[in-house]
């Protein structure tokens, strides 16, 4: 009886045994799906972050703008921006550019600067008033930095 008995007892630690073993394989493979669900989905938000990085096209337009006798160009990027260009053009209220100076033609040919994160704006201060001609006399520093030429006007939007 004893080995029966003994035999029994080993059955039963086998059993739990074999049922550990079990719960941890799951929580292994249970851990292991989850890592590969995360990995995923850091995947596809990586990826889709890339979408608009430098490597593809962006949608952009230049605007030609006419003031005073005086013309300057800005190239616009996505289309927000573009958007607000043609708003402008057939005589929204948000008709004003407002960009950064920055050092450098780019496309505003003719001309030793151009301006980036350019929004369109109903109202701006004085301090940032002026003809393209006064950002080529003064530079960057021109209106702390920033050209929002009240009487500008759209003249043309291209690609």
């Amino acid at each position: 009886m004893h080995k029966k008995g003994s035999s029994s007892g080993n059955s039963v630690t086998n059993d739990r045994a074999q049922i550990m073993n079990r719960a941890r394989s799951r929580k292994t493979r249970s851990a292991l799906e989850k890592r590969l669900v995360l990995a995923a989905v850091v995947l596809l938000i990586v990826a889709s972050g890339c979408a608009d990085g430098p490597s593809s096209p962006s949608h952009t337009a230049v605007v030609t703008f006419g003031l005073a006798g005086e013309t300057f160009r800005v190239q616009l990027v996505g289309e927000l921006q573009i958007e607000a260009a043609r708003a402008a053009q057939s005589g929204g209220s948000a008709r004003i550019p407002n960009g950064r100076i920055v050092a450098g033609a780019s496309v505003n040919s003719g001309w030793s600067w151009h301006l980036e994160d350019v929004e369109f704006v109903q109202v701006a201060i004085e301090l940032c008033d002026g003809r393209p001609s006064d950002v080529e006399r003064q530079g960057t520093q021109f209106g702390g930095g920033r050209f929002c030429p009240w009487g500008a006007r759209v003249l043309a939007i291209g690609d």
